[in-house]
C-alpha cells in the first residue's frame, strides 16, 4: 500500500470515528430535573430578593394594630394621599413589587366593594368616591412597579362571617372584585391569623386560590402552606439558619402552629413553596405617631436572615394618618439601599 493509500485510509478511520462519536453523543440524553422545581412565576419572585408592604386602612386613623370592625367609617380620611410617593420610594430602594392591605381583619375595605358598605365610599376621603387601590394601581404602572394585594380572611364587620357558605360567597366575590379590576396582580395574600375567639368558620382556600391562578396567572399565592410562597413562621423577618424551599403541603394547616416547620422547610419536601419573610420597618404594622423607624444596621441584619437565607424580604412600610410615607422611614430605605449596594458592589 502507498503512502496516498494510507494516508486515504488514515483520513477515513478518522472521520468514520468522529461520525461514530457523534451518533452517541446526539443519543445520550441530559440528566431529568430533581423534583421539585421552581415554576416560572417562583423564579420571579424569587428573584425581587425585597417586597414592600403597604399596612393602611382603618387602624391607621383609630391607632390600633387589630381593629374590631366597628371603627366609623369617617374617621378615614388621608387628606394627602399620594400612591406615587409610595411607589416611587419603594422603587428608589430597589423594590420591584408592592402588597397593599387592600382589607385588614376589621373589614374596612380601601376599594367601593359592591358587597360591602364598610369601605372608603362610606368616608369623608374625596366625598367617598376615592379608591385607594385604583390610585395604588396606577401609580405603580406608571413606575414600573408591580401590584400585590391583602385580603384578610378574617372579616369582623361582616354579618355573614360564622356562616360557612355565606362567608366564603361573600369573600370569593369580593377576591373577584380585586382580580378583576386593577390591572396584572402579582402577588395574594392570605393571612390565616385571627382571634381564638373569632367565630367558627372554614375557609375554602382550595377554592380560592384556584380563583386566583385562573384569573391571574402570574399571580404568587401567599399562605401559611402556599401553594406558591409560605410565610416564614415569625414577624421578625428571619429565616432559619437553613431554610429549604421545599416542604410537604400536606403536613401544614393554614393557621395552625408550626413555626418551626415553616421556619426551616424541610430537605425531603415534595413541594416547592419558598418562605416569604415578613417585618415592619417599626415595632408594629401600622404607622403610629409615638413609633420610629429601625436603624440600617437593623435592617441589614434583616436582609442577612433573609435574603441571605434563601428567603424573600417583605419589608413592611407604613402610609400615614397624611396618607404619606413618613420622611424619616423613606430616609432610612434610601440609606438601607445605599449600604446593600456598597456591600455587594462588585
Amino acid at each position: 500500500m502507498g503512502s496516498v493509500d494510507r494516508i486515504v485510509q488514515s483520513s477515513l478511520l478518522g472521520l468514520i470515528w468522529i461520525v461514530e462519536v457523534q451518533l452517541i453523543c446526539a443519543t445520550v440524553l441530559p440528566p431529568l430535573p430533581l423534583l421539585p422545581l421552581p415554576t416560572a412565576r417562583q423564579l420571579i419572585w424569587q428573584r425581587r430578593e425585597q417586597i414592600m408592604f403597604f399596612h393602611f386602612g382603618m387602624n391607621t386613623f383609630t391607632n390600633v394594630e387589630w381593629g374590631n370592625g366597628r371603627a366609623d367609617p369617617t374617621l378615614f380620611n388621608p387628606e394627602r394621599l399620594d400612591a406615587r410617593q409610595w411607589v416611587r420610594a419603594a422603587k428608589a430602594a430597589g423594590f420591584s413589587l408592592v402588597i397593599l392591605t387592600a382589607k385588614h381583619n376589621d373589614g374596612f375595605c380601601l376599594w367601593p366593594s359592591a358587597y360591602t358598605n364598610y369601605s372608603v365610599k362610606s368616608s369623608e376621603w374625596k366625598n367617598g368616591k376615592g379608591d385607594v387601590v385604583r390610585e395604588l394601581s396606577e401609580a405603580a404602572k406608571e413606575e414600573g412597579i408591580d401590584l400585590g394585594l391583602y385580603l384578610s380572611p378574617w372579616d369582623q364587620h361582616e354579618p355573614s362571617y360564622g356562616h360557612t357558605e355565606k362567608y366564603n360567597e361573600f369573600y370569593m366575590a369580593q377576591l373577584g372584585e380585586l382580580l378583576n379590576n386593577y390591572g396584572t396582580i402579582s402577588e395574594i395574600w392570605f393571612d390565616g391569623g385571627k382571634d381564638v375567639n373569632a367565630p367558627n368558620t372554614t375557609y375554602m382556600f382550595n377554592k380560592w386560590f384556584a380563583i386566583t391562578h385562573e384569573l391571574q396567572s402570574v399571580a404568587n399565592v401567599f399562605s401559611d402552606a402556599g401553594p406558591d410562597v409560605r410565610w416564614v413562621g415569625d414577624e421578625e423577618g428571619a429565616a432559619g439558619a437553613t431554610s429549604w424551599s421545599m416542604i410537604n403541603r400536606s403536613d401544614i394547616t393554614i393557621g395552625s402552629n408550626q413555626d418551626q416547620l415553616l421556619n426551616h422547610g424541610d430537605p425531603y419536601g415534595k413541594d416547592w413553596v419558598p418562605a416569604e419573610c415578613d417585618v415592619s420597618i417599626r415595632s408594629g404594622w401600622f404607622w403610629h405617631r409615638d413609633q420610629k423607624p429601625k436603624t440600617v444596621q437593623q435592617l441589614l441584619d434583616i436582609y442577612y436572615k433573609s435574603v441571605g437565607r434563601n428567603c424573600v424580604l417583605l419589608l413592611n412600610v407604613p402610609p400615614n394618618t397624611s396618607g404619606l410615607l413618613s420622611t424619616e422611614d423613606v430616609a432610612v430605605l434610601s440609606e438601607f439601599k445605599q449600604a446593600i449596594d456598597s456591600i455587594f458592589s462588585i
